[in-house]
């Protein structure tokens, strides 16, 4: 994922201070990967406080970080399979992580102020969930759940992954489709995918 020539330290605090908190950590992780550096921890930090200075300043002193301000977020970035890593090593984005990062900057350059407008039900999520519905393994199951069956295979093609996808890949997009079908209150789409990874054994 490239990104085109942006000034990043001049973005307007109105503007990114209504954006979600996970989002913004989202793209100072990219930021930090697109300068080629490990995102570690420290780094990811101090990325974030150059950023976005009035969303991850300290309240009683606003000149230092707050580091306090990335655990919960960064725990469920990796739960939504949008980042892989670990806080003692360091961060990666996932492919579902950088599509999130390119919408969020175009808010950023945009200029969009109001809160309500930075939904999340976002355009990208709401194709994916129609992709997974219109999905004919996903029809046959609706179709017929007692007798469902998938295959290795087919499953990995539904959550466009080939047999060479690392299982921990095909896993975080698995749970990335389960929390975003959850969010749109797609139960048939939740039991699916549920059903799908207890007989392939993906846990």
């Amino acid at each position: 994922m490239k990104r085109k020539n942006t000034n990043l330290n001049k973005f307007d605090e109105k503007v990114y201070k209504n954006i979600q908190k996970s989002h913004l950590i989202l793209f100072g992780l990219f930021s930090v990967v697109t300068k080629k550096e490990e995102c570690t921890s420290e780094r990811l930090v101090k990325e974030c406080f150059n950023l976005f200075p009035k969303v991850f300043g300290m309240s009683r002193y606003p000149q230092w970080p707050d580091t306090l301000k990335f655990d919960r977020d960064l725990r469920k970035l990796r739960e939504q399979g949008l980042i892989t890593g670990h806080p003692r090593i360091s961060f990666s984005l996932t492919k579902f992580g950088e599509k999130l990062v390119k919408e969020t900057e175009e808010f950023l350059k945009k200029g969009i102020k109001k809160r309500t407008i930075y939904t999340t039900k976002r355009g990208a999520d709401i194709n994916w969930i129609n992709y997974l519905k219109k999905s004919k393994v996903f029809q046959r199951f609706f179709k017929n759940k007692k007798k469902f069956s998938i295959t290795e295979m087919e499953f990995r093609n539904l959550l466009r992954c080939t047999l060479e996808t690392p299982l921990r890949i095909l896993k975080q997009n698995l749970q990335y489709s389960k929390n975003l079908a959850k969010e749109f209150k797609e139960k048939e789409l939740v039991k699916f995918l549920e059903i799908c990874s207890q007989k392939l054994n993906i846990k």
